[in-house]
C-alpha cells in the first residue's frame, strides 16, 4: 500500500516561511522558481539570490514573534520581499506600500547617485479575494501617468497574487497554465479533501511545483513547525472571538439602552407599543446570549482536539497544558 503523505498547509504563512525561507539549497532552488514563475521572468530570469532574513527552527523557540515575509536580494542587484497574507483588513494595502518604500530607501546607500537606485519589489500572496473583480488574479502596480498609462519607472513594484479569484476547482490540472497551476497547489496544500488533486498537480511534471512540494513534505515532519502553527491559528481565533464577543457585549449593552427608553417612551406612548418593544429586544439579546455560548463551546473542542493531536505525537504533557490551557486531568482522558 502507498504511504499516506502528510502535507502541511502553504497557505500558513509559518510553513510558508519554512519552505521558501530557509538559507539551503533546496528552499533556494523553490524559491527561485516561485518568484520567476509569479515575476514571470523567463526570459530574463533570476538565477541566484540571497537571503537578508533566513529563517530557522531555532526561531520557533524564542520568545519574540517570527517575522514572517521573506526579503531576497537577487544577483542582479533586485531586492524582492513575499509574503503569504491570509487575513485582509481595509488597511493592508498601506501596509505593503509602506513596505516597498523601505526596500527603495533601503536600495540606495547614503550619498549614491540616484543612477544605481535598485528595483524593488513586494510580493503579496493572498489566500482569499482582496481587490475589486475587475482586477485580475495576480496585478502588478507601477508609477504610471493616469492620463496617458506613461510608465514613469517599473523600480517600484507591488504584486498582488489573490488565490481566491483562480477558478482551478472548474478545469483540470492538465489544461492550467503554469500560474494557475502553482496558484492551485498552494491553495489546497493541507486540505485532506484535496490530497488527490495536489497529487495531480505534482503529477504534472511542473518543476516549479516539484521544488516545493520537496521542501513542503521535509517540513511537514516536523512536530514544532505543526505546534506551532496549531497554536498561532488557535491564538488568532480567541482574538477574533473575544473581538466578537466584545462587539457583541456592546451591541447588547446598546439594545438594553435602547430597550430601557424605548419602554419609557412606550409606555408615554401607550403600554401596547411599550410592551411589543421590550420582546423583540428580549428576543435578540437572548439569540445573542446562545451564539456566544455556542462559540465558547467550540472552541473547548478545538483546544480538546489539539490535545488529542499533540498527544498522539508523544509530545510532554507539560507542553501540552502549555500549548492548549488543558488540565491534565483532561488530557489523560483523551
Amino acid at each position: 500500500m502507498k504511504k499516506k503523505i502528510h502535507r502541511e498547509p502553504l497557505t500558513s504563512d509559518i510553513i510558508f516561511k519554512a519552505v521558501f525561507g530557509r538559507d539551503t539549497p533546496g528552499c533556494k532552488r523553490a524559491l527561485i522558481g516561485l518568484l520567476n514563475r509569479i515575476l514571470e521572468w523567463e526570459e530574463d530570469p533570476i538565477v541566484d539570490l540571497v537571503y537578508l532574513n533566513p529563517f530557522s527552527m531555532a526561531e520557533l523557540e524564542g520568545a519574540k514573534e517570527i517575522i514572517m515575509d521573506i526579503l531576497v536580494e537577487t544577483s542582479r542587484g533586485e531586492q524582492i520581499d513575499i509574503e503569504m497574507q491570509i487575513g485582509t483588513t481595509r488597511e493592508l494595502m498601506n501596509r505593503f506600500l509602506y513596505y516597498l518604500s523601505k526596500l527603495v530607501v533601503r536600495g540606495l546607500e547614503k550619498g549614491e547617485d540616484y543612477g544605481k537606485l535598485k528595483k524593488s519589489i513586494v510580493i503579496v500572496i493572498l489566500r482569499d479575494r482582496y481587490l475589486p473583480d475587475s482586477e485580475p488574479a495576480h496585478s502588478c502596480f507601477v508609477m504610471k501617468s493616469r492620463e496617458t498609462g506613461y510608465d514613469l519607472s517599473e523600480l517600484a513594484q507591488l504584486h498582488v497574487l489573490e488565490l481566491g479569484k483562480y477558478r482551478w476547482k472548474e478545469k483540470e490540472a492538465e489544461k492550467m497554465s503554469p500560474l494557475e497551476a502553482l496558484s492551485a497547489y498552494l491553495s489546497c496544500t493541507g486540505d485532506p479533501e484535496k490530497e488527490a488533486y495536489v497529487e495531480k498537480l505534482v503529477g504534472k511534471g511542473d518543476e516549479v511545483i516539484a521544488m516545493a512540494d520537496e521542501e513542503l513534505k521535509k517540513v511537514s515532519e516536523d512536530d514544532r513547525l505543526f505546534a506551532y502553527r496549531m497554536s498561532k491559528e488557535m491564538y488568532q481565533m480567541d482574538q477574533a472571538i473575544r473581538m466578537r464577543t466584545a462587539k457583541e457585549e456592546g451591541l447588547a449593552e446598546g439594545l438594553e439602552k435602547g430597550r430601557t427608553r424605548g419602554l419609557a417612551e412606550g409606555l408615554e406612548k401607550g403600554r401596547t407599543r411599550g410592551l411589543a418593544e421590550g420582546m423583540e429586544q428580549g428576543m435578540k439579546r437572548g439569540m445573542e446570549k446562545g451564539i456566544a455560548q455556542g462559540m465558547e463551546r467550540g472552541r473547548s473542542e478545538e483546544r480538546m482536539e489539539l490535545a488529542r493531536k499533540l498527544k498522539q505525537k508523544k509530545m510532554p504533557m507539560d507542553e501540552i497544558m502549555e500549548l492548549t490551557g488543558l488540565a491534565p486531568e483532561d488530557i489523560e482522558k483523551l
